[in-house]
């Protein structure tokens, strides 16, 4: 697995994490939430870039979504579960 990959990986199950804390309301990180997703979606775009996955563009693509797509709604929840496949689908190829 590149380095790349797993660095991207990791911090998006971290930030994954995070809104779960969020979503479930057991936590409020506000601030440091936006924060560490924009992190992950930059090393998303280098993780693609330099690794070529193709996958991560599903990744990709859901993470340029959510902004538009409001917390506590079904679509936030569930562009973090389809991000997560992309990931899961370039970790297989």
């Amino acid at each position: 697995m590149s380095l790349f990959l797993a660095v991207g990986l990791g911090l998006y199950v971290l930030n994954f994490l995070v809104g779960l804390v969020a979503q479930l309301r057991l936590g409020h990180f506000g601030i440091w939430h936006h924060g560490l997703y924009l992190v992950v979606f930059v090393s998303a775009v280098v993780a693609l870039l330099l690794t070529e996955e193709w996958w991560l563009l599903l990744t990709v693509g859901c993470l340029a979504w959510f902004p538009r797509a409001r917390p506590r709604t079904w679509l936030h929840p569930t562009l973090g579960v389809v991000g997560l496949v992309g990931y899961f689908m370039a970790l297989r190829s």
